[in-house]
């Protein structure tokens, strides 16, 4: 399946970071209002592999997604890494793509990660089977992703 990767640098410490992402749920409406509207645990708790989240975009997103409907499939805390697959009663799905998932994996810029890091990296991946139908551009959805952490970053280095 073909998939698209890009990494953002942070200024936030990878454990700052980390936090924020694993807790998508409770952060991202917070820090990213014009990319969240909200997101709603439909699922477990939000946090550990299994649990759906249902996630309602603002208005950065929603001229492309309005909607979707994202199960956890793994969470890594000692790598800092979480795994996303997007399900097929979204507006990702069935409407872009015939499938779709993501990973996001948060490093240290710095020797540590202790109270002196001095910034961090996310990696950040989204996998994909084309749906033919889809009229989804890419570039304009990586680039709508590259400004949420950057208002996350802000965010957080303001926090």
């Amino acid at each position: 399946m073909p998939s698209i990767s890009r990494s953002f640098r942070m200024a936030s410490s990878a454990n700052d970071v980390w936090g924020a992402i694993f807790g998508a749920t409770y952060v991202y409406p917070l820090a990213m209002p014009a990319h969240y509207d909200a997101i709603l645990v439909t699922g477990r708790d939000g946090l550990t592999a299994g649990s759906i989240r249902q996630i309602t975009y603002g208005y950065e997103i929603a001229g492309m997604v309005r909607r979707a409907t994202e199960e956890i499939t793994g969470v890594d805390h000692e790598n800092r890494t979480i795994d996303l697959g997007f399900r097929n009663d979204d507006d990702i799905v069935g409407t872009f793509f015939r499938s779709a998932s993501m990973v996001v994996k948060v490093d240290p810029n710095s020797v540590g990660d202790g109270p002196n890091s001095r910034g961090s990296n996310i990696t950040w991946t989204l996998t994909y089977a084309s749906d033919s139908n889809g009229s989804l551009n890419l570039k304009k959805f990586e680039n709508a992703t590259a400004r949420g952490f950057e208002t996350l970053d802000a965010y957080l280095m303001n926090a």
